[in-house]
């Protein structure tokens, strides 16, 4: 700990030396210039690693919007289901398309004002800034209870609070006795 403290002092006493004397002072600034300027450009040639980038999506990873419907089917099947009066359920849910995907752009304008926008890449593909949930069109319930005024609008209300979807797009109908 002595020596330590020995060896702060007396760099210290070598600093002030050299900053006292504005030649020694200016060396100093331009070797430390240089050398910022050196690694700088020793950096582009050091690989980057792999992980920090970010990845684009491939389609083969993204669901499919029939998927969507299924899982959004399935949940408001379940939940429908728990309602007082329903009985047993189906649900069907109709989508206007697919997942729409937004890659990420980089916009310039030049002194002329024309605009330019490109797609920011990553490796040969887009980089993927956002994915779009299919829109619903539709949605249709019947059910065991379906016939009363009071579990269709327990259910549309149910629905339209779900998937913001209007209720003159949700249709609730009574279930056909099965033999």
């Amino acid at each position: 700990m002595k020596n330590a403290k020995i060896l702060w002092v007396q760099w210290m006493r070598r600093c002030k030396e050299v900053l006292s004397d504005e030649k020694k002072r200016v060396n100093v600034l331009v070797v430390a210039g240089l050398t910022g300027l050196i690694l700088l450009a020793f950096s582009e040639w050091i690989p980057q690693e792999d992980s920090k980038r970010p990845e684009a999506v491939q389609p083969s990873e993204q669901s499919s919007y029939q998927d969507y419907a299924a899982e959004l089917e399935t949940e408001l099947q379940q939940l429908i289901g728990k309602v007082d009066g329903v009985g047993a359920v189906q649900v069907m849910v109709t989508l206007e398309s697919g997942e729409q995907n937004a890659y990420a752009t980089d916009s310039q304008s030049d002194a002329e004002g024309e605009y330019t926008r490109n797609h920011v890449l990553v490796g040969n593909s887009g980089l993927l800034e956002t994915v779009y949930t299919p829109k619903i069109l539709g949605v249709a319930v019947v059910c065991e209870g379906g016939e009363k005024p009071s579990v269709q609008n327990q259910v549309s209300a149910l629905v339209a609070a779900l998937t913001g979807v209007g209720s003159n797009h949700i249709t609730v109908a009574k279930m056909a006795a099965s033999n």
